[in-house]
């Protein structure tokens, strides 16, 4: 009995030390403090029974034990438990903390390189639109050059640098949202690679750069979008002009390596920092911010590049040794092992002749466009194909334009103020008026993938993206006007119909 008195009391203590010390370290809850109030209570009456020389008996002994155990264990337990929970809720509360200290970071470092992309956005937009306005006052001026061709390519050099922006921009966000398809088929590919070349010659040739072409024969074949990967050899050739040093060399070969087809690019310029390689291809982002300044461009080349690639089931990589000696970039797609005949490749710099010779005669268009510049540039070149034209800026008076002429195509824009060229087309079709089913074609400054659909499902027969291509244009208007044609002589006892619509995609979105 004795021995069970004195374990209960050293229990009691032990356990009234611990809680103590744990109380230093930690603010528990109301559990925890009864049950170290019991152990001092248990601890108390035991005190009184020996102060006052009561022989307690054995129950009250047994009981005064157990009671003294029971609240010193169960206070310790408690104890720890509501000490293990605060460390817990302390270490969560840190990783709150370092998450949130972490998003901050990144959240400054995305708000830097906005900054950063606004302001190298400004300075492309604005440089090129520098020279042409400049051009056109010079033009405009009492004194104006007898010769005005250096004017005119000036002019459109610069605009077509602009539009190149924006599509890039385009293709990013198109990219981003998933909305960008291929048009897959076997792609010999040193076909969009010698394509790319030739308009990447004039701008090599101005730093004297030499572009030297290796190709394995026969070429590999790829399945890809010949456009598409013309874009990827393009973009990785501007990157080895713009970065080689005048009077350099740039390698370009195309072979094959096992089941891949391998694109190299190698250039002997300014080479790229070892620690710059994991980020190369991010968008928006270049080396650093002289290097913008003395480089141009938006950064968004080589990503993409990446993103495209990814599409075709390849990659890309980069290397270099460092600043000064050079960089290589090698493009790596699945190669086809056995595919049909492919047509011979065009050579180099060819186009289609028909584009150049399109004619539109005896066709009469109706043209809608709020913008009066807009409207007389598209007047314009289609007079000079031959086509009669018939053009407002707004639908409230095509009714009496239909009354009074039957067109063979309906040209719309779709971003008008009063009634978008989609409400118009719609109102069109069910005015019943002679024309009325005439194909149309939106001409529109909407150029992304989700409003060539849009345009499609609203019953345009194609859809054509601002800047619209001269040719391109002439080719669109003939294609549908020809498709509707045949479609009626071929079925002269039925009335106009939409299902007897030909749709022609442009591309140009």
């Amino acid at each position: 009995m004795r021995l069970l008195l004195i374990c209960a009391t050293v229990l009691q203590v032990a356990a009234v030390v611990y809680c103590v010390a744990l109380l230093r370290i930690h603010r528990t809850a109301a559990t925890a403090w009864l049950c170290l109030l019991g152990t001092l209570l248990s601890m108390l009456a035991w005190r009184v029974v020996v102060s006052t020389g009561i022989v307690p008996g054995p129950a009250f002994t047994v009981l005064i034990a157990i009671w003294g155990s029971v609240t010193a264990l169960l206070a310790m337990f408690f104890f720890g438990r509501e000490v293990a929970r605060g460390r817990r809720a302390e270490a969560q509360r840190d990783a709150l903390l370092e998450s949130e200290r972490a998003a901050r970071t990144e959240a400054e470092r995305a708000s830097r390189i906005k900054d950063q992309f606004l302001a190298t956005l400004s300075h492309e937009l604005r440089t090129p639109l520098a020279a042409i306005l400049g051009w056109c006052a010079i033009l405009r001026s009492p004194n104006r050059p007898a010769d005005d061709g250096k004017a005119v390519d000036t002019i459109e050099r610069n605009a077509r640098l602009q539009a190149a922006l924006v599509e890039e921009l385009l293709d990013l966000s198109r990219l981003h949202a998933g909305s960008l398809h291929l048009e897959l088929a076997p792609v010999r590919l040193d076909v969009p690679v010698s394509n790319a070349l030739d308009g990447v010659r004039p701008m090599a040739a101005a730093k004297n750069i030499t572009i030297e072409l290796a190709c394995d024969d026969p070429p590999p074949v790829v399945t890809g979008d010949a456009g598409r990967l013309q874009q990827v050899a393009a973009n990785l050739l501007v990157n080895g002009v713009k970065f080689s040093t005048p009077g350099g060399t740039i390698r370009v070969r195309v072979g094959s390596e096992g089941n891949d087809a391998v694109l190299r690019v190698e250039d002997d310029g300014m080479g790229i920092e070892p620690a710059f390689i994991a980020r190369l291809f991010e968008p928006f982002w270049q080396g650093d911010s002289t290097q913008t300044r003395r480089h141009g461009g938006l950064g968004l080349g080589l990503s993409i590049v990446s993103r495209l690639l990814q599409l075709h089931g390849g990659s890309v990589s980069a290397s270099s040794d460092g600043p000064g000696t050079g960089a290589s970039f090698v493009v790596r797609l699945p190669r086809r092992m056995a595919f049909e005949a492919l047509p011979p490749a065009a050579p180099a710099g060819a186009t289609d002749p028909s584009g150049a010779s399109t004619r539109l005669d005896g066709i009469t268009a109706v043209l809608v466009d709020d913008e009066a510049d807009m409207r007389d540039v598209l007047v314009r070149l289609l007079e000079q194909a031959g086509a009669g034209v018939e053009a407002l800026a707004s639908g409230e008076t095509i009714g009496e334009v239909l009354r009074r002429r039957r067109p063979d195509v309906l040209l719309l824009d779709i971003g008008m103020p009063d009634e978008d060229g989609y409400a118009l087309l719609q109102r069109i079709r069910r005015s019943g008026l002679p024309g009325a089913e005439a194909p149309a074609i939106s001409v529109t400054a909407h150029a992304r993938e989700v409003d060539r659909q849009r345009a499609l499902a609203s019953g345009f027969h194609a859809h054509l993206a601002k800047p619209v291509d001269v040719e391109m244009l002439l080719a669109t208007v003939r294609t549908v006007v020809d498709g509707d044609r045949s479609r009626r002589a071929a079925a002269p006892q039925k009335g106009p119909e939409a299902g007897g619509r030909r749709r022609v995609d442009s591309g140009a979105n």
